[in-house]
């Protein structure tokens, strides 16, 4: 790299630069619950259903672009900060890889396992069957009403 070229320039100029830059795998703000309003409402209208490692509240979305979600990682978790910021990155991964697969729900992903070894692929996983489950859920419920 000469002195005068930024990093990304450089970057350019190596074998395999036409791959995805990161800030393009990155999930738009618009696919993230953050206000307190937003919880209260899910958990308020939703379904809930466990797996193995997570819980997940789910109710219907009320935005337009489809599957959103909050993460609710307490001290209750651990109390190992380190651990709850692990487990948020892995559920975070998890959902970015299988948004596309989600019907358009607001969630609430509560991590229930903390002795439990977190990987990326097997969140993703359960995560998807929990989520499909409670679709299943709520259109069950919205039939007898």
């Amino acid at each position: 790299m000469r002195s005068h070229e930024t990093g990304a320039e450089a970057a350019n100029e190596e074998p395999g630069a036409d791959a995805p830059s990161p800030r393009g795998l990155r999930l738009p703000s618009h696919c993230r619950m953050r206000f307190k309003r937003e919880f209260d409402r899910v958990y308020k209208e939703g379904v809930r259903t466990r797996g193995n490692a997570i819980l997940i509240v789910a109710a219907p979305s009320s935005h337009p672009h489809g599957a959103r979600y909050g993460l609710s990682v307490g001290r209750k978790f651990s109390k190992s900060a380190v651990e709850r910021n692990r487990v948020r990155r892995v559920l975070r991964e998890a959902f970015r890889l299988r948004r596309a697969e989600f019907p358009p729900l607001d969630l609430v992903l509560i991590p229930q396992n903390a002795q439990r070894r977190w990987n990326t692929p097997a969140a993703a996983d359960e995560m998807l069957a929990l989520v499909l489950k409670a679709a299943r859920k709520l259109a069950e419920r919205s039939a007898r009403e």
